[in-house]
């Protein structure tokens, strides 16, 4: 039996991938025992059922025999008491109130990068609450996350079980052959630790070329959260530009006057190569998944 899977369309047209069942419940259980899932845990369905995320947490539901609540699929996520997993991505769980925090053991964010200001901010509001707070790693070829990271622990992934990385000129391998994947040479950079851990540097089929250079955005949006702890959320970006091929732009949400001048010193900080030309205000573009969407604008 082969199970439909849908893959975001965040570097790409979207299309549809075909997996076999077996393939499927060897994630499902891999994530059980990272998490601890068990029959009778409450759970919640929060993301469209149509993408990869929202559909592994149906099927885990089902497979483990939890109790699945079926939200509205909406930013602001609301829930009837407890849950014991919660699978959410970053831009829902930046709403979450107090009361959600209380009544939550496990958040597992996926589905884009969390930037360093929204994991500053998600750590705050966490505090004090007794939460498994993490980051996933994966992609609907992979059958969702293949590596965990824990929130305030450092930047490196951990595998899970049945999963090893290696690097490929600078790409990332992965190796699950349970779940059907065998060497798997994706379009992440990354700097492998063991092959069991690894720390991601960003995306090699969303660099930006910009007057010759190449340009990971990732890079830059790291050291914007450094220099601005604080600051309105944004990323980096590229516009078409005659003179650049690319202009490097950062997306950033509407900024007061004096925010907009801390913006701009901290461009006069960076190399000339690496420092964005625009700033875009506004909404931040982002595809249907909750990825940041930093070309084709």
């Amino acid at each position: 039996m082969t199970l439909a899977l849908q893959t975001s369309g965040s570097t790409g047209q979207a299309k549809t991938w075909m997996q076999s069942r077996t393939f499927v419940n060897a994630s499902i259980e891999a994530t059980a025992r990272t998490f601890g899932l068990i029959p009778g845990m409450r759970t919640a369905l929060a993301m469209d059922v149509h993408s990869t995320g929202g559909r592994l947490m149906l099927w885990r539901a089902l497979h483990l025999g939890m109790h699945c609540e079926i939200l509205p699929v909406q930013r602001e996520v609301e829930w009837e008491g407890q849950l014991d997993f919660l699978a959410l991505i970053p831009q829902q769980a930046m709403v979450l109130d107090s009361d959600a925090w209380s009544r939550l053991r496990c958040l597992l964010l996926g589905g884009a990068p969390l930037g360093a200001e929204q994991e500053r901010q998600l750590l705050d509001r966490s505090r004090g609450h007794s939460i498994r707070l993490s980051h996933g790693f994966g992609m609907t070829e992979t059958l969702s996350h293949v590596a965990i990271r824990e929130l305030g622990g450092g930047s490196s992934y951990q595998c899970l079980s049945g999963v090893t990385v290696s690097e490929d000129q600078g790409a990332l391998r992965i190796h699950a052959p349970e779940r059907g994947v065998h060497h798997m040479r994706t379009a992440d950079a990354a700097k492998i630790l063991s092959d069991t851990e690894f720390e991601w540097l960003g995306r090699l089929d969303g660099v930006i070329i910009s007057g010759g250079k190449k340009i990971f955005p990732e890079d830059v949006d790291r050291a914007m959260a450094r220099a601005m702890p604080g600051h309105p959320m944004g990323f980096a970006g590229s516009i078409d530009d005659d003179r650049w091929g690319e202009a490097l732009v950062w997306y950033s949400e509407e900024l007061s006057d004096v925010q907009r001048e801390d913006v701009l010193r901290v461009f006069e900080t960076m190399e000339s190569w690496q420092r964005p030309k625009h700033i875009v205000e506004g909404p931040l573009p982002i595809t249907a998944s909750g990825k940041w969407k930093r070309k084709g604008l």
